[in-house]
């Protein structure tokens, strides 16, 4: 039996192609309206899809910019908001989706915000072009606000996925502005969606967007991204955009007639529409939550959403003072970076490198694609930069014979080292666990050691390729295991099976400049949980103390030292 959904989707294929049904969603504010309650509920995927469906013909016929076709798409604009939300928060909740649902997900959300923006931006353009003969002008302010907040969502759901700009989003973006700016509207308080609490203004919204790209460098998780976006909507008041530069207040800035985004003030091009800003007040409130959390205050309390950890929000505020001072206070580079073009063995994930360090026992230099260094791949390296189609397949047909080695290994190309880790161009079409926070461990063909290192920045080049920066620990792991010590100990034929759970394999990492840290899956974490170590030599009890860091699969915990 067909559920309504099928059947709705059958009557969407049939629609004639030469002329309007009677019942066409498109028709009017009655027919739209009607279509609307008709949806299926229980299926927001569905639903969704059948509204991006009509927004899609919707903008298809963009030459008739009437009330009525105007009132159709604020409809629907309207209509499909908690359907994407139900989309968005199936997308943040689960990271370990496979690479076609993810991918799903995030066409159909980013999909849907496209086709609402270019319904709005259509009907701003021709305002722009009719000013003053317009039956709809009075709603101008309203739909150019809601134009710039779905265009800063376009490019917000980029950044989620490692994207560049690109399909001149800034441009479109910067042009929404200066409409709203050179009409008088651009400071104009507004609610943009009936059911909003606060209003806001089109120069609000802007800042708004400009202030989470500055924010944004490849380095935030998704999740990350979505709790910065709901914070910057408590943190409008202290921001203002200015035509005039003054030096000694302004430190960020946005050329109106370009196609990218915010940057610091540095040598500002008088004959270019630049807008000026500054943050000083902004990272005072920072400063002052930072403060509060500190003093025990939680994130609730200080209006850091509900669902926000102290750690965590203590974490983000740091990284947001990094990227919202001013030049002389930004985020420097801890070691210069050189350029290179080494070969290196990358494994990814705790399990993994945990497996690796039991076979090897002890770090090697043995290449898992053959016997030591491949020396085609190497002279592929210094000629082009990379390593050629047919040399990878040679390859690949030499790592089938060596099967000695079991565990999975891949070869990337390092473009660039420091003391701290590398950067790369890596092919990342089927590299569904290629995200920021990734455990990896890392091994240059000319050395005896595996480095472990986390993902640190993300920025895919294209459907192929992304490029990568990653952070190597400077301390050397060792394989130990972790023995529950709170497990009641019982007797078998008179053998004593204390911990009779299953022991944990772990990372341990000897503090040099710090305490010592112990990396595990974190199902085993809780926070003060005492475990026995073996594995270093000498039997050791630890207590888990404050997490350092923790990511998909895997958390650094301090290891407290606990008397035996």
């Amino acid at each position: 039996m067909n559920t309504l959904a099928d059947k709705f989707a059958s009557k969407l294929a049939h629609l004639s192609p030469f002329g309007r049904r009677s019942d066409d969603p498109l028709t009017n504010m009655k027919t739209a309206l009607r279509w609307v309650e008709s949806l299926p509920i229980g299926d927001a995927f569905k639903c969704q899809q059948a509204v991006l469906d009509e927004l899609k013909r919707f903008n298809e016929n963009s030459s008739q910019f009437t009330k009525d076709r105007l009132a159709v798409l604020m409809l629907l604009d309207e209509k499909s908001r908690d359907l994407q939300d139900t989309l968005v928060r199936q997308y943040l909740r689960n990271p370990r989706m496979s690479r076609q649902v993810e991918s799903q997900l995030w066409h159909s959300v980013y999909g849907l915000y496209w086709e609402v923006a270019r319904g709005y931006h259509a009907f701003v353009l021709h305002f722009a072009r009719v000013a003053g003969k317009s039956q709809h002008e009075s709603q101008i302010p309203l739909i150019t606000l809601r134009a710039i907040m779905t265009f800063g969502q376009l490019l917000k759901w980029r950044a989620i996925r490692y994207l560049p700009a690109g399909e001149k989003l800034w441009l479109r973006l910067h042009n929404l502005y200066r409409v709203a700016e050179s009409e008088g509207f651009h400071r104009k308080p507004q609610r943009a969606y009936p059911e909003d609490t606060t209003e806001c203004s089109c120069e609000t919204a802007y800042l708004h967007i400009l202030m989470l790209n500055l924010a944004d460098s490849g380095t935030l998780y998704p999740k990350q991204l979505d709790l910065l976006d709901s914070w910057l909507h408590n943190w409008h008041e202290p921001l203002r955009l200015e035509s005039r530069v003054d030096t000694n207040v302004h430190n960020f800035v946005v050329d109106l007639s370009s196609d990218h985004g915010p940057r610091r003030v540095r040598k500002p091009d008088a004959n270019k529409p630049l807008r000026f800003w500054a943050t000083a007040d902004l990272l005072q409130k920072l400063n002052e939550l930072h403060i509060a959390l500190r003093e025990g205050s939680t994130p609730a309390q200080l209006g850091l959403t509900e669902n926000a950890r102290t750690a965590e929000s203590l974490e983000m505020l740091d990284h947001l003072q990094r990227h919202w001072s001013s030049l002389a206070g930004r985020e420097q580079r801890r070691a210069p970076r050189e350029s290179i073009k080494r070969l290196a063995d990358v494994t990814h994930g705790l399990t993994a490198i945990l497996n690796l360090m039991k076979a090897t026992n002890t770090p090697v230099a043995g290449s898992p694609y053959g016997t030591g260094l491949n020396y085609s791949e190497e002279d592929d390296v210094q000629v082009y930069g990379f390593i050629t189609d047919r040399t990878r397949e040679r390859v690949s047909q030499m790592h089938v014979k060596a099967s000695a080695n079991p565990h999975e290994h891949e070869r990337w190309v390092m473009h660039d080292e420091s003391e701290c880790g590398y950067g790369a161009v890596v092919e990342s079409r089927d590299k569904d666990w290629l995200r920021v926070g990734a455990l990896i461990s890392v091994k240059p063909h000319d050395s005896t050691a595996w480095k472990l290192g986390v993902i640190r920045r993300l920025s895919r080049l294209d459907d192929d390729n992304s490029s990568v920066g990653i952070e190597t620990l400077a301390e050397i792991p060792e394989r130990v295991m972790l023995h529950d010590t709170t497990t009641p100990g019982y007797t078998v034929n008179g053998l004593d099976n204390s911990g009779a759970t299953l022991p944990h394999p772990s990372l341990w990492l000897q503090g040099k400049n710090g305490p010592d840290s112990v990396i595990i899956d974190p199902v085993h974490f809780m926070p003060g949980k005492t475990f026995e170590i073996k594995g270093l030599g000498e039997r050791k009890h630890i207590a888990l103390g404050n997490p350092i860091e923790r990511s998909e699969g895997w958390i650094r915990i301090v290891a407290e030292p606990v008397k035996g």
